[in-house]
């Protein structure tokens, strides 16, 4: 849910003057962050279907291969959300060095440092997927839960760095929407 909201808040809303170039990315550049909210969704459901693995199913191997699935189609939905995080910054980065963007340029300075937290967190769930992956590879050899401590460590590890970094990302967007109000953006 944390990265949603917080993604929501990056929201850029493109109003009336300035420059025209300025504001013509910034509009691109809302739109691919407007167009990621459902990957966002389908994200997010996939993992709190994480938190109830092993639930399910009593045999292990029903366990793995549900597990797996998931974190398929989680990197599924980190590739894409990275893909267009990227190229809205691009954007963002191109108004922000524009001449003339006025206060399109500083706010798109803002948003940026809203997305780079986003982007980050988005590299930790990565690792949190392969994390997730790699113990339920051994999960089958594994004699007690002693045996995963490394694996469920990682997992408490990245999952705190990743809620940090999206904690990070609300605080700078509620920052770049106030300075949109103040200046009509």
């Amino acid at each position: 849910m944390a990265v949603a909201s917080a993604l929501a808040l990056v929201l850029i809303a493109a109003g009336c003057g300035g420059d025209a170039g300025a504001r013509s990315r910034v509009r691109e550049a809302e739109s691919l962050i407007e167009s990621s909210k459902p990957l966002l969704d389908d994200l997010l459901d996939l993992d709190s279907r994480f938190n109830r693995l092993g639930t399910r199913f009593s045999d292990v191997n029903d366990t793995i291969a549900e597990g797996k699935s998931l974190a398929e189609m989680a990197m599924v939905d980190v590739d894409e959300l990275e893909a267009r995080i990227v190229r809205a910054a691009s954007l963002l980065r191109e108004v922000a060095e524009m001449e003339g963007a006025g206060a399109y340029a500083e706010y798109a300075r803002m948003v940026l440092s809203a997305l780079e937290p986003i982007s980050l967190a988005l590299s930790r769930n990565r690792e949190l997927l392969t994390a997730v992956w790699d113990m339920l590879d051994l999960l089958p050899s594994a004699e007690n839960a002693e045996q995963l401590s490394f694996y469920t460590g990682e997992i408490d590890r990245l999952t705190a760095e990743t809620n940090a970094l999206l904690r990070e990302a609300s605080s700078a967007a509620e920052a770049a929407d106030r300075f949109r109000e103040e200046h009509g953006l």
